[in-house]
């Protein structure tokens, strides 16, 4: 009982150092996600399209033998 309780405590600083490199890059992290946010909020968006997911070459398409798999 003794032997794992001297272990564990060992092992704690370990532990600590770990727990304390993890918090300070997730704070990093955040730090950095602010200040990119931030960044491109402050840039110029647009122009927007109307249909950005529509048929851009609907009128040029023919519809022939070669092309139509139907």
């Amino acid at each position: 009982m003794k032997q794992a309780l001297i272990l564990s405590l060992c092992f704690l600083p370990l532990a600590v150092i770990w727990l304390v490199m993890k918090l300070a890059l997730w704070f990093s992290a955040i730090s950095e996600e602010r200040k990119h946010v931030r960044e491109e909020s402050r840039k110029p968006h647009g122009p927007y399209l109307a249909n950005p997911y529509g048929d851009v070459d609907e009128e040029d398409e023919e519809y022939g033998s070669k092309t139509d798999y139907r």
